[in-house]
């Protein structure tokens, strides 16, 4: 996936401990050195105050490289050491969270674990660039890239606000994402590509209503050729070469061949597997099936059948589309009905996740499983239980540690490790969002606060109170107001 050659460096910049060497190596592309010299850092001294961010550091290099089982030990490990307010620990927490999320296509927890993070208040506005560039890349893979290009130009102007220190380092990536999502919708709107359905699926006119072609791209080209890092370069040059394919460039195959090899020798392999799908929509684009097929065929040794949602959809699709052109009617269709079939059931599934926040409302969904996914497996039932039963005004600490056979320490424990909460304080935060919904609905037809809250397991109204205006800095008559 494309997130993964701007991750790193977002990672590393984002930072502020990163050492130079470290950022060197990132920066030039050198992604194997870098995550060589990160791994030194797991032996690194317990009370050195920078060692929780630099084993993040270590993790996120491991996420790049596709190691996701030792990245998510070297998270869980850097999250026990951090020592900080409560509101940096839990945006650290959504924040790894989402990654992971987001590189194992569990693309609406990521963008539920985003947007968490900018919710905290008082935290680095590294991080929130951070989280910034995550939501962008699953609101794209989520096949709404209208509303990318709407964030990513609130990144632009929140980049603006910063210190010019840090702004200066962050605009080449602004400026390349600019450029990505310009040459990303310019390549599935084109002519011969008009069935790829999923990417039309954003608004009732499809594609068309996103801002990003004619001279809008050639602007954005010429912004993106002044950026001077080698490992941005090596994505814009990519680009360039896939927009000179799709006017029938050919010759432009050969620099794609080599990006691929580089990616391939740096590690990138999930994104050297998702841009040989973006070069064989190029050529589907300028009808060339021969070299589509040779461009696939290394993706058809691998099992395909155990790959599945956002995953498998450009996959179907490429192979539907080639095996049309090549005149394999009966066997284009059964892959374009498997690929038509997953994109109304990825649509489908994601919907109810994505509307509340491209919508702007801060009504959240009935659960939220992005929180779920930052504890570990065992105590993600508890959560789970803690979901089920927050109407009861009796649940208690002690019978979510009895539920899941540990003791209240080890739950309580787990809770602000992974969490930063307490699991009375999460009980009372989830409470308040319940109440908060209920009285932000304007399908119902009674909205009463005591009602709400009682509906919640809240039965006191000055705990309610002042629950409710410490958690939203409002009251709830305030919010039954609007």
């Amino acid at each position: 996936m494309f997130p993964a050659l701007y991750f790193p460096l977002v990672a590393a910049q984002g930072m502020r401990c990163s050492p130079a060497a470290f950022l060197d190596k990132v920066r030039e592309g050198n992604l194997n050195a870098a995550s060589a010299y990160a791994n030194r850092w797991a032996d690194e001294d317990p009370q050195n105050a920078d060692l929780p961010w630099l084993l993040q550091l270590h993790a996120d290099m491991l996420s790049t490289l596709g190691i996701g089982d030792e990245a998510e030990e070297q998270y869980r490990r850097a999250q026990k050491l951090i020592r900080a307010p409560r509101q940096a620990m839990r945006a650290a927490s959504c924040r790894n969270a989402g990654w992971q999320a987001l590189f194992r296509h569990r693309l609406t927890t990521a963008l539920s674990c985003f947007a968490r993070v900018m919710e905290e208040t008082g935290i680095d506005p590294l991080l929130i660039f951070d989280a910034r560039v995550g939501i962008i890349c699953a609101l794209h893979q989520l096949g709404h890239p209208r509303d990318a290009i709407n964030h990513l130009d609130e990144l632009g102007a929140f980049v603006e606000t910063m210190d010019e220190s840090d702004a200066v380092r962050l605009r080449d990536v602004v400026t390349t994402l600019r450029y990505d999502l310009a040459v990303q919708h310019e390549l599935r709107s084109a002519a011969p590509l008009g069935d790829h359905v999923y990417w039309h699926s954003e608004t009732a006119d499809g594609m068309a209503a996103v801002p990003e072609a004619g001279e809008g791209i050639a602007a954005r080209e010429s912004a993106a050729l002044r950026v001077e890092v080698p490992l941005l370069r090596q994505r814009i040059d990519y680009l360039r070469d896939i927009r000179a394919l799709v006017r029938g460039e050919r010759t432009a195959m050969e620099s794609i061949a080599r990006h691929l090899q580089w990616a391939q020798q740096a590690g990138l392999h999930e994104y050297v597997r998702t841009t040989r799908l973006e070069a064989v929509l190029a050529v589907l684009a300028c009808a060339a099936p021969q070299l589509a097929e040779t461009l696939i065929e290394p993706l058809h040794r691998l099992d395909h059948a155990t790959s599945t949602g956002h995953r498998q959809l450009e996959y179907l699709y490429c192979v539907a589309k080639l095996r049309q052109v090549q005149g394999r009617a009966p066997e284009s269709m059964q892959f374009y009905s498997r690929y038509a079939l997953l994109s109304m059931q990825c649509l489908r599934a994601d919907a109810h996740a994505i509307a509340p926040f491209v919508s702007r409302t801060t009504r959240r969904p009935p659960q939220l499983d992005d929180v779920g996914a930052r504890l570990p497996a065992k105590y993600r039932r508890a959560y789970r239980y803690m979901q089920e039963n927050l109407d009861r005004a009796d649940l208690s600490v002690r019978e979510l540690a009895i539920e899941i056979g540990v003791t209240e320490r080890a739950l309580q424990t787990a809770f602000k490790n992974f969490l930063g909460l307490s699991p009375t304080e999460l009980i009372r935060r989830q409470r308040m969002e319940r109440i908060r919904a209920e009285l932000e609905d304007p399908f119902t037809t009674d909205r009463n606060i005591l009602g709400a809250a009682n509906k919640w397991g809240v039965q006191n109204r000055s705990t309610l109170v002042s629950s409710y205006r410490k958690q939203f800095n409002e009251a709830p008559s305030e919010t039954l107001e609007r």
